[in-house]
This record gives structure tokens, C-alpha cells and sequence, in this order.
């Protein structure tokens, strides 16, 4: 059996986090998407280095999953762009998508889009053309077009 985390370890994973100005809640969640454990106390002494250094910035693969890729990130934010989904200043709402993927709908379960996987950016992808197709279908537009289009 391996060790728990220690207390410095901790320690350091919550000074971290203030540093990057999560809240305990984004904090909990991005612990979960690492190491799939609700609780820091659950943690073993790797899986505390693993979100140390995830909070550091360090690259690292998370279980065996790679980070979402460029091209999806700019395929969801043009779908977002899509939906209406956009800022004052036109740029994606990523905080709206944020809230989507916290949603329990959604089914994505994860505490900021920073954190997609390739699969979850996939099924985030699916889940934002479904929605798409259905604006188009209600209103024979998307949100963001001006004019009527036949189909996605």
C-alpha cells in the first residue's frame, strides 16, 4: 500500500491553488479529474506529486489520457461562437462553457475547460453540434448567423 499525502504536500497543493485563484471547489474538482478521488485526504504521495505539479504548470499525462488538442479546442469555440455563446467582445464565453461542463446535463462532470481530455472534448464536441443542429432546427438559424441556413 502506498503513503497518504503528506501534510506539506498539502499544504503546498492549497497554496497553489490560491496563487492560481481557484476556490476550494475548482481546486476539489481538478483533484478529481487527476486522480479520480473527491477527497485530498484520499490521496496517495504520487498522485499529490501528480497535482502538484499539474497546479505548477508541468506537463504531465493524466492516467494515460493526453490533453485536448488544439483543433478541438478551436473546433468547440467556434461551435460556442455558433450557439451565441460569445463575450461583449466576440471572443468565446468561456465561462458560460465552464458552467456547461459543470452542469449535471452536460455529463462531463469537470471543473473548467482547461482540464479536457481528447475524449472529453470529443463528447463536449458532439454535445455542442446536437445542440447546434437543434437551434437550427427551432429557428432555421444558428444564433450567431444572420442569415437562414439549410442545415449543419
Amino acid at each position: 500500500m502506498e503513503k497518504i499525502i503528506s501534510a506539506g504536500q498539502m499544504r503546498k497543493i492549497y497554496a497553489l491553488a490560491k496563487e492560481r485563484g481557484m476556490d476550494n471547489d475548482l481546486l476539489h474538482a481538478h483533484i478529481q479529474t487527476l486522480t479520480e478521488k473527491e477527497s485530498m485526504k484520499d490521496l496517495t504521495t504520487p498522485e499529490g506529486i501528480r497535482v502538484i505539479e499539474s497546479l505548477e504548470g508541468k506537463p504531465s499525462e493524466l492516467k494515460g489520457q493526453i490533453k485536448a488538442s488544439y483543433r478541438q479546442m478551436q473546433y468547440i469555440y467556434g461551435l460556442m461562437k455558433q450557439l451565441g455563446w460569445v463575450t461583449d467582445t466576440g471572443e468565446p464565453d468561456t465561462e458560460r462553457l465552464d458552467r456547461f461542463l459543470q452542469s449535471p446535463k452536460a455529463g462531463i462532470n469537470l471543473g473548467s475547460y482547461k482540464w479536457l481530455t481528447k475524449t472529453k472534448a470529443s463528447k463536449v464536441i458532439e454535445a455542442l453540434k446536437s445542440m447546434t443542429a437543434r437551434t437550427v432546427a427551432e429557428n432555421g438559424k444558428c444564433a450567431a448567423c444572420r442569415t437562414e441556413r439549410s442545415g449543419i
